[in-house]
C-alpha cells in the first residue's frame, strides 16, 4: 500500500516544486503513483525527473484505456506532436471502449468527418435503443 503521505497535496507540492529533488527519487514517487493507478501524479513525478520511459509507459495505458485527455497530456509532456493517425487510433479505441465524449474529442483533432458521422451514429443507435 502506498504511504499515505504521498496523498498529501502540499507534500507533492513540495518535492515537485520547492524542495530541489534528485531525478531517481521524483521517478520512484513516479512508479509508486502508477503503482495505484494515480496516473496524473506519476506523470507529474516522471515529467519533472525528465522521465521518458515512465512517461511513454503512462501514454501506452491512456490508449489502452481510450484517455484521449491524458494521452494528449502525455504527449504534450514528451514534446510530441500528435499527427492525424494518433487521433484516429485513439479515437477508434475510445469508440471501442464506448468512450464516446473521448472518441469525439479525439476524431475533431483529428478532423476525420468521417468517423465522426460514425460515431454520432452509434452514438444516436444506442440512445433510441435505450429509448425503446
Amino acid at each position: 500500500m502506498i504511504n499515505k503521505k504521498l496523498y498529501d497535496y502540499r507534500l507533492k507540492q513540495k518535492i515537485l516544486y520547492i524542495d530541489k529533488v534528485n531525478p531517481h527519487v521524483l521517478q520512484n514517487y513516479g512508479d509508486m503513483f502508477l503503482e495505484e493507478g494515480l496516473l496524473s501524479d506519476a506523470l507529474d513525478f516522471y515529467q519533472k525527473a525528465n522521465y521518458n520511459s515512465g512517461m511513454q509507459n503512462i501514454k501506452d495505458i491512456a490508449f489502452d484505456r481510450g484517455d484521449v485527455m491524458l494521452f494528449q497530456q502525455v504527449a504534450k509532456a514528451l514534446h510530441l506532436e500528435l499527427k492525424p493517425a494518433d487521433w484516429e487510433g485513439i479515437g477508434q479505441k475510445a469508440i471501442d471502449l464506448k468512450k464516446y465524449f473521448f472518441a469525439q474529442h479525439a476524431l475533431e483533432k483529428a478532423n476525420n468527418e468521417e468517423m465522426l458521422n460514425s460515431l454520432k451514429k452509434i452514438i444516436q443507435k444506442e440512445k433510441d435503443g435505450k429509448s425503446a
